[in-house]
């Protein structure tokens, strides 16, 4: 059994240790455990509960209507959201998830070509894959989905987006812009990057991508060897505000000559303050019109 502590749960679910233990003091959210020489911990369900919880107190949820469901209630109230309408064809999510589940890539990629000769392929990432990975998370709290699922899924998405980029007339030339592309050490979610790599592409820049998991020192020397003008990452590993703003302080410091872009879930999610040379992206559309301005 995995043990983690509550600085563990802090950065796993991007709630705030003091903020966690209001919760289990106030509201039972979760109980720790104690070992044999009495320090604190907490299991793989607690994390999950706790997870849950997060979700639908973002979603609007009070705390306070939480306190005392099990893990099951809350499941249940997940599910609510998961089943909530959106703008889009929740039919098409549907078959996706039925996909995923049965490891069937056959259909999983003739349901992506469809919808992507109905849309266009830039239309079926922002308004199916993107909902549908936020889906996908929800399912894996709700254990309702495994790591081998997931997997699945990222591979077939990382291909189709490697192959769309490949397949843009790029033609870069005098005026073009260098950016180095990278996800912080650590992250392995590069979906939403190779798809900001492929509008970056399209507009006839350059990249750099390094993609997963690129310690600080790496990155430098890349950094240093070909003097990028910009430089982009997405942050979506959960982490306290103040791990989120040490990061980007130490990126703004170390990378002060280059503007930094950076987009995720946690620049979504964090209203702190960012230093001057750091511009946060909260939206494809934002980035889309950056690209224009360039």
């Amino acid at each position: 059994m995995i043990q983690y502590s509550i600085k563990d749960l802090e950065k796993l679910t991007g709630i705030k240790a003091h903020t966690i233990r209001i919760w289990e003091k106030r509201y039972d959210i979760v109980v720790p455990h104690r070992t044999s020489t009495n320090i604190r911990f907490y299991t793989d369900m607690d994390l999950k509960k706790l997870m849950n919880v997060a979700s639908l107190v973002r979603f609007g949820v009070k705390i306070s209507s939480l306190s005392g469901l099990s893990y099951e209630e809350l499941n249940d109230k997940i599910i609510e959201i998961y089943h909530k309408p959106n703008e889009i064809s929740d039919n098409k999510i549907d078959q996706l998830i039925m996909a995923m589940t049965d490891l069937d890539d056959k259909k999983f990629n003739i349901i992506l070509s469809n919808a992507t000769l109905d849309k266009g392929f830039e239309n079926t990432i922002t308004e199916l894959i993107f909902p549908f990975m936020e889906r996908l998370g929800l399912l894996w709290q709700t254990g309702n989905i495994n790591t081998a699922h997931e997997r699945f899924v990222m591979n077939i998405l990382r291909q189709k987006l490697l192959v769309a980029i490949d397949g843009l007339n790029y033609q870069p030339d005098s005026n073009s812009k260098l950016f180095v592309m990278f996800m912080p050490k650590d992250e392995y979610h590069e979906i939403e990057l190779l798809f900001f790599r492929y509008l970056i592409r399209k507009k006839g820049h350059k990249t750099v991508y390094l993609g997963q998991s690129i310690p600080f020192l790496d990155l430098k020397e890349i950094i240093n060897l070909k003097t990028p003008d910009y430089l982009f990452s997405c942050i979506n590993l959960p982490q306290s505000e103040g791990e989120l703003k040490n990061y980007l302080s130490k990126l703004s410091m170390l990378f002060s000559q280059q503007k930094i872009l950076v987009a995720g879930k946690q620049i979504n999610s964090c209203d702190c303050k960012v230093p001057q040379n750091i511009i946060k992206i909260t939206s494809i559309n934002d980035f889309k019109i950056f690209v224009e301005q360039l």
